[in-house]
């Protein structure tokens, strides 16, 4: 049974009690939760080497948020088959590049309905499907496969993508999610780079002018405006196709949806800081637009050769959000340390030592993806104090455990997990590009149980971890930051894992989203860990 929807269940019965005026049921109290919880991970501990037992216990586990998902890659490749060959879009047999329209010589994706070893090369070649290889060709198809199914991933398509998506969380018992994507940065990067002149200085006052001529640029405010309209309508043709607000609403109904605009960090500096413009300006416009990002290859020539200029630029347009009476607070997440030896050259490796540090200290990231590299940072005072920074800070790590072993070869104790967690750097288990990785949530769990060797104790804090820093508005829950022991004072009294029942705790979590999620999944994981205790 779907203990999510159990849980639930339970609490709009008794919320129908209240409406008609009939006395309120008192649900079976929960055990306490250090009795539940070691309870759960006695049981899981004794499904180690059960593979299907393992998968299901997961499967079923509340895991509160993914924080590091990208639109593009997080499709099912299925669904993408699907959708190309319902929009009557073909594919090179060579190359396998889908075209709409379709080019000359190319097979119509349709015939994948009908010839199974084709729509097999298909899914192969558009995802890390059955694919074999040495570590650098696994490297390269996967962000080759971008490029292969973009013509079947249509702006007519989002409302589709985004319904998959949030659809795969909600069964698997998450209740908030994170997508990164463009949203039409890629205008503000081009417009910015007619704004810069050869010899302009790279500091705080010619970016600043920079972006005052850019965001008054006519066809930066279209682009905006284009933008705007286009989520609004993603977002509601969502809900139509997930049946929301009806008596067959999709699990995916239930998961709260953020985004996050993100540059492309393969362009000219400019590009990428006038692609930064337009995602703080877009984020001015649309509530769920929460935060910015730095996205594709971390190795790529340029993004090598600008990047302490970029995350100069980054910190900039932050400082100047931030200090700017009016303006919507705008988050900042970035692709750091995703590097290994392999996949760099020679002359480029002292990357190595600096990329998470100055995303950190330059561009005030608040959370960094991937992060693999964090212990070969000897820059400033090297990895440990890096390691106490953001421990101090804050600053959460997006672990995504698939994308490291299949990208870069880091799995076992090659991948730094353990460190951060024996630092008390914040982590929280996330996907990273689920449909190319043929993968989901649950099997980052199971990553970290069986690769990791992490028990349940960890794996639910990780859980908590990343409700609380996820970028939904609203104050957390917890009096402490990373401290899941003791609630705000106005929710101190009442019970978690059941109904807030004191008039103070239910205006706090009407009041603040944050800490209304955090609930909700404390009232899972109570329901979860219950049928554990005998």
């Amino acid at each position: 049974m779907n203990t999510k929807n159990l849980g639930l269940a339970v609490l709009a019965a008794l919320g129908l009690n209240a409406c008609n005026g009939d006395v309120k049921p008192t649900p079976p109290a929960p055990a306490p939760e250090p009795v539940r919880e070691d309870a759960v991970r006695d049981h899981l501990e004794s499904l180690r080497g059960n593979a299907s037992a393992m998968l299901n216990f997961f499967y079923e586990m509340p895991k509160g948020a993914d924080l590091h998902s990208h639109t593009s890659g997080a499709i099912t490749t299925e669904k993408l088959i699907q959708w190309g060959a319902e929009d009557g879009a073909c594919v090179n047999t060579t190359t396998y590049v889908a075209s709409n329209p379709c080019a000359a010589g190319t097979t119509p994706l349709s015939r994948a309905w009908e010839d199974a070893a084709f729509h097999d090369a298909v899914l192969g070649a558009w995802s890390m499907e059955n694919f074999q290889g040495p570590l650098l060709d696994a490297h390269q198809h996967f962000f080759d496969a971008f490029g292969k199914y973009g013509a079947v991933q249509l702006d007519s398509r989002n409302d589709d993508s985004y319904a998959d998506i949030v659809s795969r969380a909600g069964h698997q018992n998450q209740v908030y999610v994170e997508l990164m994507q463009g949203f039409g940065a890629s205008t503000g990067g081009r417009l910015a780079e007619g704004l810069f002149r050869p010899g302009d200085a790279w500091d705080k006052a010619t970016l600043l002018a920079r972006r005052e001529q850019l965001i008054a640029l006519p066809d930066f405010q279209a682009s905006l405006t284009r933008q705007a309209d286009s989520i609004a309508a993603t977002i509601k043709g969502m809900r139509e196709l997930l049946k929301c607000d009806t008596a067959q609403a999709d699990p995916g109904c239930d998961v709260e949806l953020r985004l996050l605009s993100s540059a492309n960090r393969t362009a000219e500096r400019a590009n990428v800081f006038g692609q930064w413009v337009h995602a703080y300006e877009l984020a001015q416009r649309v509530p769920q637009v929460v935060g910015v990002n730095l996205v594709s290859p971390e190795e790529n020539e340029k993004s090598l050769a600008y990047y302490e200029d970029e995350m100069f630029a980054l910190g900039t347009l932050d400082d100047f959000n931030d200090q700017t009476a009016g303006r919507k607070t705008v988050h900042i997440s970035l692709h750091a340390g995703e590097l290994i030896p392999a996949v760099l050259k020679s002359q480029d490796q002292e990357h190595l030592r600096f990329h998470i540090r100055q995303a950190v200290e330059k561009a005030h990231a608040e959370r960094i993806g991937h992060g693999v590299d964090v212990l070969g940072e000897t820059a400033g005072d090297g990895a440990q104090d890096l390691l106490n920074d953001m421990n101090e800070l804050g600053v959460l790590v997006e672990i995504c455990l698939t994308s490291n072993r299949v990208l870069l070869g880091a799995a076992g104790d090659k991948h730094p997990l353990a460190s951060y967690l024996n630092n008390k750097v914040p982590v929280a288990l996330a996907t990273d590009d689920s449909g190319i990785l043929r993968g989901d949530i649950t099997q980052e769990y199971l990553a970290a149980f069986t690769d990791q060797k992490l028990d349940y104790t960890v794996l639910k804090h990780m859980a908590r971890a990343s409700l609380q820093h996820a970028f939904v508005e609203g104050d957390s829950l917890w009096a402490q930051r990373d401290d899941f022991t003791r609630p705000v004072g106005a929710c101190a009294q009442d019970t978690l894992g059941q109904e807030a029942t004191s008039a103070g705790c239910q205006a706090f979590l009407s009041a603040h989203k944050r800490a209304a999620l955090q609930w909700k999944l404390e009232t899972q994981l109570a329901t979860f860990e219950n049928q554990f205790v005998k």
